[in-house]
This record gives C-alpha cells, structure tokens and sequence, in this order.
C-alpha cells in the first residue's frame, strides 16, 4: 500500500505544481489583460481627450471669429453714425451762416450749375425773406458768364436751403439736401479719411 501512497503523493505533488502553474499562467494573463485594458483605456481617454480639445478650440475660434466680427460691424455701425452725424452737422452749418456767407455760397453753387439759358430761381421761403439787397444783381452777373439769364421767384420753394433753377420743363434741385444727397459718397469718403 505504500506504493499506492507513494503514486498518491506524486500525483498530488504533480498536481498541486501544475494548479500553481495553472493559477500562475492565469493571474499572468489575468494581470496582462489588465494591462492591456488599462492602455487601452488609457488610449480611448487620450483621444477622447484630444477630441474634445479640438472640438473645444474650434468653438473658441469660432466663438473669437464672431465676436470679431461682431465688434467690426458695431465699429463700422459707430463710423457710419459718427459720419451721418457730421454730414447733418456741415448742412446745418451752412444754413446757419450769416446772410452775406450764405448767399456767398449760393452763388458758388450757382456757377456750377447755371445753364445758357433763361430761367427762374427759386429759394426757400426763410431765404426769400433775407434776400441781400444785391443778390439779383450777382445771379444775373454770374447767369450772362454762361450766355443765360435768371429771374428770382416770389413764390417759395418747399426746400430747407439752397436753390431750384428752372428752365421750362428742366428742373435742376440744387437745394442742400439735394446737393448732399448727390455728393454723399464723396463727402462720406472726406469725413472718413478726416477722422478715422
């Protein structure tokens, strides 16, 4: 019977050696599978990561690129209100002048827009009734350098400043709202490049 314990002993010492390697091998691959889960966890949560910090930094590009552009079109919105305002400001600089200044300017206008031809000038009713009393005079001195002739109207022109000349059936409108009206790009553009 000793033989019988003895093969006994010896197939429970084999065994006892192959579960420890067995447990051995498997904690082993136990361990390497932790491993290689913990990488790659690791990994998904580095490019999860690196995913979100570039969708972060597009939106905060994006998010900056808008903001800029809001900024942009509340400066220009600021300009074009800071030029509107200065071209009211010159109009109404001009219709504050003294009389002799303002007539003056009348008839500069004037020169550049009588026709060789006879026609009627028409002012408004504020500048019918502050009329220098040689004002006529000069508009016909400056209507003969063109080969025309002018009369001044009683009848008042509903303008704010400035003139209307007309010769039949043309009708030039040389009042100061027209004249800016006409001349706003060329203005806007001396405004802009005076203050900004």
């Amino acid at each position: 019977m000793a033989g019988i314990d003895n093969i006994t002993k010896v197939i429970a010492q084999d065994a006892e050696v192959e579960s420890a390697s067995i447990i051995s091998a498997a904690e082993k691959a136990a361990e390497e599978a932790r491993a290689k889960a913990t990488g790659e966890a690791d990994q998904l949560k580095l490019s999860a990561k690196e995913k979100l910090d570039r969708k972060i930094a597009a939106e905060r590009k994006k998010i900056e690129s808008q903001s800029e552009h809001i900024e942009k079109l509340k400066m220009l919105e600021t300009k074009q209100t800071i030029i509107e305002d200065t071209l009211k400001k010159a109009k109404d600089k001009l219709l504050g002048y003294d009389d002799a200044a303002y007539f003056e300017t009348l008839l500069g206008l004037l020169e550049k827009v009588v026709q060789a031809d006879k026609g009627t000038l028409l002012l408004s009713e504020k500048d019918l009734g502050r009329i220098p009393a040689d004002f006529e005079s000069k508009v016909n001195a400056v209507a003969t350098k063109k080969g025309g002739m002018l009369d001044i109207s009683k009848q008042a022109a509903d303008i704010n400043g400035g003139f209307i000349l007309n010769y039949g059936d043309i009708e030039i409108n040389s009042s100061l709202d027209a004249v800016f009206d006409e001349n706003k790009e060329k203005l806007v553009d001396i405004v802009n490049s005076l203050l900004f």
